[in-house]
């Protein structure tokens, strides 16, 4: 589920991104196949490939549980609509390590009363050029 994405210089260890090293289109369509991995249900494939901040974070089985929990309440998804992406090269703050993340939203509209969310997804650039998931919530609008 890492989403490999041309990125920076082949070999470099880490290189600081910038958008224009970034392929946009590929990190929407991989973030959209993650959000519908998480409504089909296979959720502890999703966490085996999530990044290791995730993994460190959470158990397998706790991940699962929230994502199965929060997905069950919100329904599945009718509709969505990519409306932002922020790349950010962060420093370490708390437990969150310093790195490169995406953070891609979406406006969906979930459930039977096809309400209005604000879907985030956050990949994590890590080793070898992979963005994995860092995080995922949706929020009404």
């Amino acid at each position: 589920m890492g989403t490999r994405v041309p990125a920076g210089t082949p070999g470099a260890a880490m290189p600081r991104l910038g958008l224009e090293d970034v392929d946009i289109q590929r990190l929407g369509m991989a973030a959209l196949r993650l959000v519908r991995v998480i409504e089909q249900g296979d959720i502890g494939a999703l966490w085996d490939a999530a990044s290791a901040l995730v993994r460190a974070s959470l158990s397998r089985d706790d991940f699962v549980a929230s994502l199965t929990a929060q997905r069950r309440a919100l329904g599945w998804g009718t509709e969505r609509r990519w409306v932002a992406i922020r790349i950010d090269h962060a420093r370490e703050r708390g437990s969150l390590p310093a790195g490169t993340y995406a953070m891609l939203e979406f406006s969906s509209r979930l459930g039977e009363g096809r309400s209005l969310y604000r879907e985030r997804v956050t990949l994590r650039y890590e080793d070898g050029g992979v963005w994995r998931l860092a995080g995922y919530r949706a929020d009404p609008e």
